[in-house]
Parts: C-alpha cells; sequence; structure tokens
C-alpha cells in the first residue's frame, strides 16, 4: 500500500519540479525585442566608445547594429536565450560567421563588430534567464516578478563573451568590448 501512494507523490511533484524552468523562462517571453534592444543599445554604445578611446573619428552614420535571438534548448540545464549578429557585411578577409555590426572611420575604413573573441566558430552570446518574484497573491499569481539575462559559456564552441572589432577589409583585429554581465529586462 505504501509503494503506490509513494509512486502517486513521486507523479503529483514531477510537474512542480520542472515548473521552475519553464516557468523562469516563460518570463522573457513577449519581451524577445526588449532584450535584442537592450543589447543593440549597449553594442552601440560601446562601439562609439571603443573608437572614441583609440581616437579614430567614425561616421557615425554609417554605424549598424542589428542582432537577433532565438530560444536554444540548454542541454545540461534550462533553456536561454542567444543572440546572433545579422549585420549585412562588407568585403571581409575573415570568414566570420556573424557580424553584429558595421562602421566606417571618417576616412572610409570600414570596420565589422563580431560577436566572437577571436574564434571563427563563435557566433553567439548565451544569456541565461533568470526569473525572480516575491511571492504570489491569493489568486495565485506572482507579486514583484523581476526578469534579468545572464552571461554566461554555454559550453558550446559558439557562444562568446565579447565583441571583437575587425578591419572589414584586412581582417585584423583592433581589439576586445566585453559584453554585459547581465540585463535587466523588468
Amino acid at each position: 500500500m505504501r509503494a503506490p501512494v509513494l509512486v502517486f507523490m513521486v507523479l503529483l511533484c514531477g510537474p512542480a519540479v520542472a515548473a521552475p524552468v519553464s516557468q523562469g523562462y516563460l518570463c522573457v517571453q513577449g519581451h524577445e525585442q526588449d532584450a535584442t534592444n537592450k543589447l543593440q543599445t549597449f553594442v552601440r554604445q560601446a562601439v562609439v566608445d571603443f573608437f572614441k578611446n583609440r581616437r579614430i573619428a567614425i561616421n557615425s552614420s554609417t554605424l549598424q547594429i542589428n542582432l537577433s535571438n532565438s530560444t536554444q534548448p540548454g542541454a545540461d540545464g534550462p533553456p536561454y536565450v542567444a543572440f546572433t549578429g545579422s549585420a549585412a557585411a562588407g568585403s571581409s578577409a575573415m570568414s566570420t560567421p556573424s557580424i553584429a555590426g558595421t562602421v566606417a572611420a571618417q576616412d572610409g575604413t570600414k570596420f565589422n563588430v563580431l560577436l566572437s573573441s577571436g574564434s571563427d566558430t563563435q557566433d553567439a552570446a548565451n544569456y541565461r534567464v533568470v526569473s525572480t518574484q516575491r511571492g504570489f497573491d491569493r489568486e495565485g499569481n506572482a507579486i514583484g516578478r523581476h526578469c534579468a539575462l545572464k552571461l554566461f559559456n554555454s559550453g558550446a564552441s559558439e557562444g562568446t563573451e565579447s565583441l571583437l572589432i575587425v578591419n572589414a577589409t584586412s581582417g585584423h583585429a583592433l581589439g576586445l568590448i566585453r559584453l554585459p554581465a547581465s540585463m535587466s529586462l523588468y
């Protein structure tokens, strides 16, 4: 008699254990564009600062940042959001899988902004979804809900934590820009 009750309790608890994983990810659903916009805003300002710190005048009208995101299944954990570059690229000596942006200096030199730290197999910034809340009201609705994205190494060779600025013609790297460690959505 005890064994059936125990099995029944395990079956009841099974969905409750899985709920936090999907519940945590659900906080980003409907906010994917907000997340993309926040990362694009960060990248845009980081690129401007990068060239300013190196005293390279850029033509700000040529600065194009274009990212897209997708949900990845997360083999060893909950799903995560992967951002990839989808900016149009000029001619490039490097074979690059993910160009997040392009910009030209005042003298006409073109640069690509890559989601990579130098490897030609890297092409995504992976962010784990972190959902928090204070509790539930009487109807079971979440109270004080917050949703954030935290940069992590997914273990895949495609993942990166940096942007690489390269000369679009020669493929020479100018330097790296660290991606934000976390972003708050709401």
